[in-house]
């Protein structure tokens, strides 16, 4: 297994293995890719949610 990948976000990092698309097809890459992104943007909505969330709570 070798890290052919790395992509960092402001809230965590992902490393993307050899053996992660080995013996996928590009339909499932695709599918694996679209998901880690609706991860990734579920990830910085919550992210901002909280953020508002204090902001608002600090302005009371």
């Amino acid at each position: 297994m070798a890290v052919v990948a790395t992509y960092h976000y402001p809230h965590g990092t992902v490393d993307v293995c050899d053996d992660a698309y080995r013996d996928a097809t590009p339909e499932e890459l695709k599918r694996r890719e679209e998901r880690m992104w609706k991860v990734a943007y579920d990830i910085m909505l919550r992210a901002e949610i909280r953020r508002r969330e204090q902001n608002h709570e600090e302005s009371l």
